[in-house]
């Protein structure tokens, strides 16, 4: 009798053991509010720098006059196509004035008294791990762009740098309150640097927009420096509309969604680009995934539960406010 009560309460106990779970529930949800918190501080602060490239900008709309005297402009070369540029890396900013706008005397002195900001531009890359580049876009197509790099083989002449997200949703229409602010959904660098997100701010002289200044990190990055390694983690980092912004390899397979490739340069960038909508959990064709993002991003859950290929998993879910991004993470 008693070692039929001994092999039912063994039985019990390896019943409950199979049942319990692998994870502390409470502990991962913990890590992952904290890893969560982490990137909104960086990227917070990558923001606020923004706003100081519009002040010292708009500084130097001031002292034009002043600095003008001080450039030397030899430097600066029209190409055959038309294109405005400095053509020999003297560690400052590349230069690319696209020639949208006839290159005329007014539009070289924006070039030439601009050309104090590369300081700050330096600065940002040397001081900030994540920013992998930093710009100003004038509203005559002029890009000052750091660090330096070929413009003439990765830009097209006369290309309408205003008509692109990076400077447009900035603009009054956009931005009425004429804050710096994240553009937050990835989308195609034109500068070659793959799929980014960018902090911008608009810059006014006189009560009129002159220009957008940017700082640029790219999602390869993100990736890198905020998602595990650990070989057994699922992580993911989805926007508001469910799109996938990065994500490891295991949590890819899981869901169902393709490989997340970088974009590859066949040919110069002329619009904006964005992902597919076959990274969104929320068009998903399994109705288990669309169901992970109703939870999460219309129901406001921090924890839900579901089934993925007959075995249940758990995702809990931390936010990112900074960028309107939600960071998840699968555990079986």
């Amino acid at each position: 009798m008693k070692q039929s009560i001994a092999l039912v309460l063994l039985a019990v106990f390896f019943f409950s053991c199979k049942q319990s779970p692998k994870f502390d529930l409470a502990k991962e949800h913990e890590a992952l509010q904290k890893q969560a918190e982490n990137i909104n501080n960086d990227f917070l602060k990558i923001r606020l720098e923004v706003d100081s490239l519009v002040t010292g900008i708009a500084k130097l709309y001031e002292r034009q006059n002043e600095i003008l005297p001080n450039i030397d402009k030899k430097k600066y070369q029209l190409a055959n196509n038309g294109v405005f540029t400095k053509p020999i890396d003297d560690g400052g900013s590349a230069i690319f004035v696209s020639g949208f706008y006839p290159v005329n005397e007014s539009i070289k002195k924006i070039v030439y008294f601009t050309e104090p900001i590369d300081q700050d531009f330096k600065a940002l890359v040397n001081n900030y791990p994540e920013i992998v580049q930093v710009y100003y876009n004038d509203k005559h197509s002029i890009n000052r762009i750091y660090p330096y790099f070929d413009v003439l083989s990765q830009y097209e002449a006369k290309m309408d740098i205003p008509n692109f997200n990076f400077y447009y949703l900035a603009d009054e229409k956009h931005n009425p309150e004429k804050k710096s602010l994240w553009l937050e959904e990835p989308y195609v660098d034109p500068a070659g640097r793959g799929w980014m997100v960018s902090a911008i701010a608009p810059v006014y002289f006189r009560d009129s927009l002159v220009g957008v200044p940017g700082i640029d990190v790219t999602i390869n990055l993100v990736a890198k420096r905020y998602l595990p390694e650990k070989p057994e983690s699922m992580t993911m980092i989805i926007d508001n509309s469910g799109a996938i912004v990065a994500a490891q390899e295991g949590a890819i397979n899981l869901l169902s969604f393709p490989p997340l490739f970088d974009h590859k340069y066949i040919e110069t960038i002329k619009q904006d680009t964005y992902r597919k909508d076959s990274y969104n959990l929320a068009l998903s064709k399994e109705i288990n995934v669309r169901n992970i993002a109703v939870e999460i991003l219309q129901n406001k859950k921090s924890v839900t539960e579901t089934e993925i290929n007959g075995e249940k998993i758990t995702i809990i879910a931390a936010t990112i406010p900074e960028l309107n991004w939600h960071l998840l993470e699968i555990l079986k």
